[in-house]
């Protein structure tokens, strides 16, 4: 496969030419720098899908518990967090480095969370702004359209109780 700055490159030389011959097909000089135009664009573009979205560990957890689970009403009792770790860490760049605070999948991202926070006011709030965040990203982190749903309901849940 050629690399695109050699492509660009090359481009730039055709460009430069009187009459472009490219095989035995000849180019006006518009129609190379519409191509050089159309290089640059796809290597932006690749370069951008292959950047990984940055989210904290809790946050990144919750898109993967939430893609894989939200049409079960619990756990299953063999998850680990160290499963969901390593899916999370194909698909987002963590933002902090702490893995310690969370031990289960219910602590980071509860099925009921109304009656999971329901004596720790702060957990709530923190669990709101951590689902605030995802909410309103929602087409930047997740996949699984059908998680869209849920996830927004215990949004509005968990802004109400």
């Amino acid at each position: 496969m050629i690399d695109s700055d050699v492509l660009l490159r090359h481009l730039q030389k055709l460009g430069d030419e009187e009459n472009p011959l490219i095989g035995s097909n000849k180019y006006t000089q518009s129609q190379i720098r519409m191509a050089e135009r159309i290089v640059q664009d796809l290597r932006d573009d690749l370069e951008k899908a292959s950047i990984k979205p940055k989210l904290s560990r809790r946050r990144a957890f919750i898109v993967i518990l939430e893609e894989i689970y939200y049409d079960v009403p619990e756990y299953p009792s063999e998850l680990t967090l160290g499963n969901i770790h390593k899916r999370a860490s194909l698909r987002f760049e963590y933002m902090n480095r702490n893995i310690k605070v969370f031990r289960t999948p219910t602590e980071v991202h509860p099925k009921d969370p109304c009656t999971y926070y329901e004596d720790n006011a702060h957990g709530k709030a923190r669990y709101r702004v951590a689902l605030e965040h995802l909410v309103n990203g929602f087409d930047r982190y997740f996949k699984e359209p059908n998680a869209e749903f849920t996830l927004k309901t215990k949004f509005n849940d968990i802004k109400l109780c």
